[in-house]
């Protein structure tokens, strides 16, 4: 069965325990319908970890835009659970190198999490907005 959710927040941290409830639901949803392969907590942290980072890159990056939002839409196909988050921030490059644990940061693993824990992950710019979309495949194929 088909799914579909979406949530437009704006662009403020506060709502960053909304953006990963609304992520963490979804999947527990998702992952009891189609019975994942592995463990379901396993499944559900991760995809809500990564809405969570995203949602949390889009409102650190917002420039401190008065107005701006976030949009995060979820929804199934046979790809398995996906997540388009997607803002008003300036173009970004979501391929960056990993991160050096060695200087311990405070910041800067976000999208190295997300590449780590999702399945597919694209990045575009459309009508003036940044759109991450991210997958967790049900059934990732074996390696």
């Amino acid at each position: 069965m088909k799914h579909a959710i979406s949530i437009t927040l704006n662009a403020d941290i506060v709502y960053t325990r909304i953006a990963s409830q609304v992520a963490g639901a979804a999947a527990e949803v998702y992952a009891n319908e189609v019975g994942i392969t592995g463990n379901i907590a396993e499944f559900c942290h991760a995809f809500e970890l990564s809405v969570s980072e995203s949602f949390t890159n889009s409102v650190r990056h917002a420039n401190h835009q008065a107005d701006g939002d976030v949009t995060i839409n979820f929804f199934t196909d046979a790809k398995g659970l996906t997540a388009v988050v997607s803002d008003t921030n300036p173009e970004f490059n979501p391929v960056t190198p990993p991160p050096d644990v060695t200087l311990y940061p405070e910041g800067g693993y976000g999208l190295f999490i997300i590449h780590k824990l999702m399945d597919s992950i694209s990045y575009s710019r459309k009508n003036d907005r940044n759109i991450l979309t991210m997958t967790k495949s049900a059934h990732p194929p074996a390696i």
